[in-house]
């Protein structure tokens, strides 16, 4: 990391939980459980983004928290963060929630709007529901089929 721009992406610690979830207080998102698959993006300066992977069951997840610091955007963070988690994932389906003005961003990574015949589970209905309350912008309900 000796560029200025330069950064690692990495899984986070436990001992890492406690910032993880002050940084998703901070922009109205849940918070993350020690279950939870969570990607950190490092600079020099320190850490700069992070992102994660909730189980739903053993086939499926849920990308989602994808959050860079307002100091390290610009940089790529939010592109790589994301690279990093769907190649890593072990869902053969992923679901994604995204705030609908960037749906064409996950669609990059080969989310798309469920069909009529995509089964989507319980929880994710209940966590897109949860995000049309919680929040005043409109979100989109994404899905990635295969690995």
């Amino acid at each position: 990391m000796t560029e200025k721009n330069a950064f690692h992406l990495r899984p986070a610690r436990p001992d890492e939980l406690d910032w993880v979830n002050s940084r998703y207080a901070e922009i109205g998102f849940q918070p993350s459980s020690a279950e939870d698959f969570v990607v950190i993006a490092e600079t020099a300066e320190g850490r700069a983004g992070l992102g994660r992977l909730v189980r739903i069951d053993k086939a499926q997840g849920e990308l989602g928290g994808i959050y860079v610091l307002p100091e390290f955007r610009g940089k790529h963070l939010a592109q790589a963060i994301v690279a990093y988690l769907v190649e890593h994932s072990p869902h053969a389906r992923l679901f994604c929630i995204p705030f609908a003005h960037l749906s064409g961003f996950y669609q990059g990574f080969g989310f798309a709007h469920p069909t009529a015949s995509d089964e989507v589970p319980a929880a994710i209905l209940r966590k897109v529901d949860w995000c049309r309350c919680s929040y005043p912008e409109a979100v989109d309900l994404l899905l990635r089929t295969g690995n």
